[in-house]
């Protein structure tokens, strides 16, 4: 498949050459015309605060966390308004948010994650941010987001959080590793095995995936690319469980076969978190597992830009990739917030392209409008990377599963790997047949 540029990408967004893509993104503007709309006077909101929830801390020391101090400082500057963050655990904003709401007790602005969206206005927590667009973006600007605008993130018709990201996700790989091994970067799933096997041994793994279930909303990660790249479904067209198809089962065998007919992966891998399996690749146990671009530049910075390699995720046919599936944070307005013109203009900010540009240049976070590509950074040699992932979304680019049962449907399929995992004996397609029939009992589907 021949590649995509990033000049075709933004042509093509919109025509389907994004899988998340719906129609009328396609239309060109003029820079002048993506300006966002004149602000109103912030006279009557300088001075006041409000209280953002978020998973990272602006004291902290990551790469993101150092963005976003940058941007708390230049957003006070220009409209006289503190936010207060306030941080918690990134897989408990969603349950928590909407906890706080029907408690009478929201912050004022809040993180909100394309996986949980739904499962959050089930809860109606979240205000509808229609009013707010309509007084700031014109149709023609509207044509400037590269993912809000998409059938995903627009539910009964409206719109209730803005995406200040898009996150795909891609193979992360020890360049070093594969140099020193005199071997290739993968292309099938077949090649990733002999890849693993010629560098596992001494404590370090060729492969490693999360399959703990403590970080339910990242093993989409694992899932998703795996089946749908096989050619099958984890849902289908009706929201049914499809995860017990051909696709399924052989995908589901060839994660167990990885430890225990390949050895290419600890078996302690069904106890591992999302963010244990990165710290793994970050201290050099393991060559090769599935991440996001929004951990770039700190594995870089962990690893040494040099000795790393982002690769398009593996399948059966050399040709033609798994997809790379889009996740990422957004903003939203919890209902009940006693800020709410201020938590707009934060939000407003934050999709702006400064923020934009900022969090691309400090963070590696990709942009979420096209706009922002005409920034200085996005011209340097140190952006090729996210110009990289942009393509590879353009190419294979497909929105993580979005359903009010998200959770549940991640705790069926963990469910079912750990016992394959553990019984490297077990029936897999009767494992699979139970999981979707317990999936589609508790969705109610």
């Amino acid at each position: 498949m021949a590649q995509v540029t990033r000049r075709q990408f933004l042509r093509t967004v919109g025509h389907g050459g994004l899988a998340v893509a719906g129609g009328g993104l396609l239309a060109s503007v003029g820079r002048d015309a993506l300006a966002p709309a004149a602000a109103e006077a912030q006279g009557s909101l300088a001075g006041r605060s409000i209280i953002h929830w978020s998973l990272l801390n602006p004291d902290g020391k990551s790469l993101r966390e150092v963005a976003l101090k940058e941007i708390l400082g230049k957003f006070k500057a220009q409209t006289g308004i503190t936010v207060t963050v306030q941080t918690l655990p990134w897989q408990e904003l969603g349950t928590k948010l909407i906890a706080a709401v029907q408690a009478g007790n929201p912050p004022e602005s809040s993180r909100v994650n394309i996986y949980t969206l739904k499962m959050i206005l089930k809860a109606d927590a979240l205000v509808n941010l229609d009013p707010y667009l309509q007084k700031t973006f014109t149709e023609a600007q509207r044509k400037d987001f590269i993912v809000d605008f998409t059938p995903p993130v627009v539910v009964n018709g409206s719109k209730w959080s803005m995406q200040i990201e898009m996150t795909p996700k891609a193979l992360f790989v020890r360049k070093d590793w594969l140099a020193k091994a005199g071997l290739k970067t993968p292309k099938t799933w077949a090649e990733l095995v002999e890849v693993g096997k010629a560098v596992t041994g001494g404590g370090k793994w060729g492969y490693m995936f999360n399959g703990s279930k403590t970080q339910l909303n990242q093993v989409e990660t694992i899932f998703q690319p795996h089946i749908h790249g096989r050619g099958g479904q984890v849902l289908d067209a009706a929201g049914k469980g499809a995860f017990n198809s051909d696709a399924a089962v052989k995908s589901y065998q060839f994660l167990s076969d990885c430890v225990h007919k390949h050895k290419i992966t600890p078996a302690q891998v069904i106890a591992m978190t999302y963010d244990e399996v990165t710290d793994a690749f970050k201290s050099g146990r393991v060559a090769m597992f599935q991440e996001g671009s929004h951990r770039y530049s700190d594995i870089a910075k962990a690893i040494g830009p040099e000795n790393l390699e982002i690769a398009k995720l593996p399948s059966d046919d050399p040709k033609v990739p798994s997809p790379t599936i889009i996740t990422g944070w957004g903003f939203g307005i919890p209902r009940g917030s006693k800020q709410p013109d201020a938590a707009w203009e934060y939000l407003k900010y934050y999709i702006g392209a400064e923020a934009q540009e900022i969090n691309a240049r400090v963070a590696g976070s990709l942009p979420t409008r096209k706009s922002a590509l005409e920034r200085p950074f996005f011209q340097t040699k140190e952006a090729a990377y996210m110009r990289w992932w942009m393509d590879y979304a353009a190419e294979r680019g497909e929105i993580i599963i979005n359903v009010p049962t998200f959770t549940q449907l991640n705790e069926v399929m963990v469910d079912a790997l750990q016992q394959v995992l553990n019984s490297p004996s077990a029936n897999i397609k009767q494992t699979l047949d139970d999981a979707v029939k317990r999936y589609n009992q508790m969705a109610q589907v």
